[in-house]
């Protein structure tokens, strides 16, 4: 595995006590230090915050730790549960990494055309493209923003507030946490020393708490997880989120919306040498998705969260790997909104480019009664 950042990785490494020595110790004490000063001043935001209440229920999906743990998916699905229950929700998400955050964005998939994820981000994008007519809207101001969406559409009953856990100036009606079981507190440490955004004691605002990959854990330590949560979230539904097979979708087919060339992720990537490159928040988890799955993978490289490919970056990646005797790249379907772009200029070299792509479906009953408990009034 390489990386763009050696002092990244030696970073991480430090955070997580895999590096000894003096220098090693002289970082963790500073970082201790910053962590203080962090838990001080995330404590006052909060407590300070001006809440806003939206005139329709709000849902949001977020979690306690930075990184990947599988928000994306989870909104999809209950966009798409809500839809299929005959509710018109919208989605409220920052748009981090789009140029849109400051001025706010409304749009739906109907739009993409004359739009692209360096604009809105590449969260919202990928949204658009998945759930259809839903409406998206984007901005720092998510109150300002929701307004301004009812006015636009003012069928719209419910709004899904993306990563909103840590986002107090607007009130909701329930909080969902996704935890990724396979690391769900890192060291246990605060930003920056280590991955928590807040104090696991956060915990007991969640109604709902979603564990994300937890096919590797055993009976005995799901359960003793569920048990450790429980003791923080003492009222909260703590359920598993199941994962669909993963599918492996070819770029051209995700960028026209076909299906065309979908195949079994599994069951194609085992025993097969594939390049992959990510810029997702948990690229190791990435990594570790294909390596499950039997894959070989001989070149890997891991960008920043949302980074933004040039085209010639895109072009020259392709052209290397194709040189270098490889058939296939896998990435990410946040990293597909941004490959896309390019797609007329890749289609010359001998390497086809593949969307991984995972989907959630939560079961457990009581998920259901929570979110219909938020969901009655509009029905009364």
């Amino acid at each position: 595995m390489t990386t763009n950042s050696s002092w990244q990785t030696y970073l991480f490494r430090v955070i997580a006590g895999d590096e000894k020595g003096l220098s090693a110790s002289t970082i963790r004490g500073f970082l201790d230090g910053l962590e203080f000063i962090y838990r001080g001043l995330s404590r006052f935001k909060y407590t300070t915050a001006r809440r806003h209440r939206l005139p329709v229920p709000v849902i949001s999906i977020g979690n306690i730790t930075v990184g990947g743990t599988g928000k994306t998916p989870t909104v999809v699905w209950l966009v798409r549960k809500l839809k299929a229950a005959g509710f018109t929700p919208a989605v409220l998400t920052r748009g981090y990494g789009g140029s849109s955050q400051a001025g706010g964005m409304i749009f739906t998939s109907s739009d993409l055309a004359g739009l692209t994820a360096q604009r809105t981000g590449d969260e919202p994008f990928l949204l658009a493209k998945m759930l259809g007519d839903t409406t998206i809207v984007v901005g720092r101001e998510r109150y300002l923003n929701g307004l301004q969406a009812l006015r636009i559409n003012p069928d719209i009953d419910l709004f899904i507030l993306d990563d909103g856990f840590q986002h107090w100036g607007l009130e909701r009606d329930l909080d969902v946490v996704i935890i990724d079981a396979s690391r769900p507190f890192s060291n246990r440490h605060l930003l920056p020393r280590g991955f928590l955004r807040e104090p696991l004691s956060s915990l007991k605002r969640a109604g709902v708490i979603l564990l994300t990959r937890t096919a590797k854990l055993s009976e005995d330590a799901l359960n003793q997880l569920t048990v450790e949560i429980s003791a923080f979230a003492s009222q909260a539904v703590v359920a598993t989120i199941t994962e669909e097979s993963p599918r492996l979708i070819p770029l051209i087919d995700f960028s026209t919306g076909r299906e065309n060339g979908v195949i079994p992720a599994a069951q194609f990537l085992s025993g097969r040498k594939v390049a992959a490159v990510t810029g997702i928040g948990n690229p190791r988890q990435f990594l570790a998705s294909l390596e499950n799955m039997g894959a070989e993978v001989g070149y890997f490289q891991a960008y920043p969260d949302h980074y933004h490919w040039e085209e010639h970056e895109i072009i020259d990646l392709v052209k290397g790997l194709a040189e270098n005797g490889f058939s296939e790249l896998i990435i990410t379907a946040k990293d597909g909104v941004k490959f896309e772009t390019g797609l007329d200029k890749l289609v010359g070299y001998p390497l086809t480019c593949y969307i991984l792509s995972l989907g959630f479906t939560v079961t457990d009953e009581l998920v259901t009664r929570r979110i219909e408990a938020v969901t009655n009034p509009i029905n009364s």
